[in-house]
Formats: structure tokens, sequence, C-alpha cells
């Protein structure tokens, strides 16, 4: 599918900015509910796993949103797919502050991370193609950055409004992604282009992504995100009871989360130029694993002193700003009439990462393995991801992509 009218600058900035907003209201509900989590176990009498399973019931709709609604936004249009993701995910998180039980608890947060998980292919997708000829790289990591500054908003209302108890803080969250929901209704329609044949049957648009040489590239993107989203989501969900049990003190141990966004909102603004030029796979795989080796220093230090959130603001400027460099690339591998399904797969896929980090973390918080070994082993999985992207961008160009939008060799 391709934009109605030509992508004009004032266009592009118009929807850039509105799916900045949305990848906003995902990022806010990621560090909001790692807030308002040991809120939840003091309240309810909930263990680390159960956490664990709270976090990651999220997570997992945000898995299954990803991998249905980019193909569906293909088929049926990415901003229907869009305000229905949002809706849903409104509603839920709505619920989430009427329900007086860990198993509904579990399911509504399923709900509502099916329904931001969904949206996000239909952003990457949307902003992709409205972008301005030689800035889409840079133009969709930049909308990314979204996400990040919503999880420091997040974090710092949520903070604030502790004292009001759990449902409030999921009321407003609810209110907020209905604030989304209505901006989707206001982007650019969409027409059907030269390749609308491939909505003629979902089996047939979930193989033509892979299609002209794209398999092996998109496994390694796959790898490579879910690597870096098994880290990065450990690191934002675990980090405050770490500095906890280190002896810091709540103040401060809440605000190694938000250190962390901080510092992804700067490695992000830094590399959405230099992508442009450059690309961004190697720029990736690069901050990828400068952002492991920095895990290893931050697991040497990690207490509550200005050193450790230095150092927890280079790790999310370089893992973090890592990992917002992917929607940039799911943007290059798939040609435009099969963006959202491979943007959707490969978040989709990605996220089992953000599954995965919490709960181990949440076992690993439970054993005898202490904090400083534990974030020493958590490096691991970054150093995957870097080799992932490094081999993305070997296969890259033995492929059939989107346009290069950038110099390449």
């Amino acid at each position: 599918m391709l934009p109605a009218q030509a992508p004009t600058k004032t266009t592009s900035r118009s929807v850039a900015a509105k799916a900045f907003f949305i990848a906003m209201v995902d990022g806010y509900d990621t560090l909001m509910i790692a807030f308002i989590a040991p809120l939840l176990a003091h309240n309810w009498g909930l263990s680390h796993p159960q956490i664990g399973a709270v976090f990651a019931a999220g997570y997992g709709g945000a898995v299954i949103g990803g991998l249905a609604m980019g193909p569906l936004g293909d088929h049926f249009g990415r901003r229907p797919m869009l305000v229905a993701s949002l809706l849903i995910a409104s509603a839920a998180t709505l619920l989430c502050a009427l329900v007086n039980t860990f198993e509904m608890l579990l399911v509504m947060r399923f709900i509502a991370g099916l329904g931001l998980g969904g949206a996000i292919p239909a952003i990457i997708a949307i902003t992709a193609e409205f972008a301005q000829t030689g800035k889409r790289s840079g133009t969709v990591t930049m909308m990314y950055v979204g996400y990040p500054l919503g999880a420091v908003i997040g974090g710092t209302i949520t903070s604030a409004m502790l004292h009001y108890g759990v449902s409030a803080i999921f009321a407003g969250a609810g209110l907020v992604c209905f604030a989304a929901a209505l901006i989707a209704m206001t982007m650019p329609a969409y027409r059907v282009g030269a390749h609308s044949h491939l909505g003629s049957g979902m089996v047939k648009l979930f193989t033509a992504q892979f299609a002209e040489g794209r398999f092996l590239p998109a496994i390694t993107l796959w790898l490579g995100l879910f690597s870096t989203l098994v880290l990065t989501y450990f690191l934002v969900s675990w980090t405050p009871s770490i500095l906890l049990a280190e002896g810091a003190t709540a103040s401060t141990a809440a605000l190694a989360p938000v250190v962390i966004n901080l510092g992804a909102i700067a490695g992000a603004l830094v590399t959405s130029r230099a992508i442009n030029r450059f690309g961004p796979y190697l720029l990736n795989a690069a901050f990828a694993l400068s952002g492991s080796l920095m895990v290893l220093v931050v697991g040497m230090l990690v207490s509550g002193t200005a050193a450790t959130m230095v150092g927890f603001f280079l790790v999310g400027f370089l893992l973090l700003g890592a990992q917002l460099n992917f929607p940039a690339m799911t943007a290059d591998l798939f040609p435009a009439e099969v963006r959202s399904a491979g943007g959707g797969w490969t978040a989709g896929v990605g996220r089992l990462g953000s599954i995965v980090g919490p709960l181990v973390g949440g076992y690993l918080m439970a054993s005898d393995m202490g904090p400083r070994t534990l974030l020493s082993f958590a490096a691991i999985p970054g150093v995957i991801a870097a080799l992932a992207v490094f081999a993305a961008a070997r296969l890259r160009g033995k492929a059939r992509t989107a346009e290069a939008d950038y110099a390449r060799d």
C-alpha cells in the first residue's frame, strides 16, 4: 500500500509526530508497570516470580499483537488496525483498574499488550512510507525516540501518583491510550498500490516477507532484536530491585530505569542523523557490543552511587540506542508491500525477549546469585545481538529490499 498523496515535508513531519506520541504511549506503559510492581507485591502479597508473570503477560500480549496485527495491517490498512489496537489497549488498561485478583490482572495485562504490540508495526510502516527521500531510516529512529521518552514520562508520573494507588495509575494510563487512538484516527489515508494482490491471502502475505532473499536477513534481525530485548527488559524491570538489594534508597532505585531511558533518548538522537548516511546495521552492531561491555562495568560498580547512575545512562545510550534502530532496519529490509507484516513479525518474535528477560530475572532474583554476578551474565545477550546485526548487514546486500535510503558500499 502506498500513501494517498506525495509525502511533502509537512505531511512527513505530521505523520512522524503522531507516530511519536503513539510510541510514547507504549514506553509509558512499560515503565508504569515496572514502577507499580513493588506496590502490587506489597498490596497483593505477590512473589518475585508472580511479579515477573505480570511483566510477561503484557509483553506476551505484545508478541501476539505484533505477529497478528502486522499482516492484518498490510491486508486491511494500517490506520484501521492501528486505531483498533489502541482502543483494545485502552479498554484493557482501564479494566485493570477494576480487577481485584491476580489472575484477572494477568488477563487484562495480556490484552493491553495485545493492543500496544499491534500498534508498533503500523506506526513503523506509516512513518517509513511518509518519510522524505533520503531520510527514511533517520525519521523512523527519531519517531521511535518517543518510546524511551514515554518511559521517562511514565516513570515520573507514576512515581508522583503512587500515593493515589494502583487503580488510579491504571485509569490514567487507559485514558492516555484512548487519546492515542483519537490521534491515530487523524493519520493520512492509504490507497491500494501495485502490490495489493499480496493481500489476497494471509499465508501468501506471510511468506512474501521472506521472498527474494530476505529469509536469512530477517531471521538474523529477529535474533538480534530478541537478544537485545532480553537484556533491556531485564534491566528496566529489575534494576530497581537489584539496587534495593544493594542498599540503595527506594527513590534512588526508582531513578535507575528513568536514567537508562534518558540515555536511550540521547543515543537515538546521536544515531538518527548518522544512519541516514551510513545505514543502521553496522552502527547498531557497534552500539550493542559497546552496551554489553558497559553492562559488565555496571555489574562491578552496582550501588546507589552517582558513578552507577552514569553507568546506567551509558548502558541506555548504547544498548537502548541500538534497540531504537531496529525499526529503521525493518523499514530498510522490507519493501512497502510487506513492510507492516515484516515489521510486525520482527517486533513480535523479538518481543519474546521482553518476556524471557523479566521471567528469568524473577527466578534469578529469587536464587542465591548476587546482583553483581547477575548483571555480569546479563551482558551475554547483548553480544549475541551485536553478532546477529552484523550478520544481517552482510546478508542484506543479497536480498531484494526497500530501496536503499543511505550510502552503501
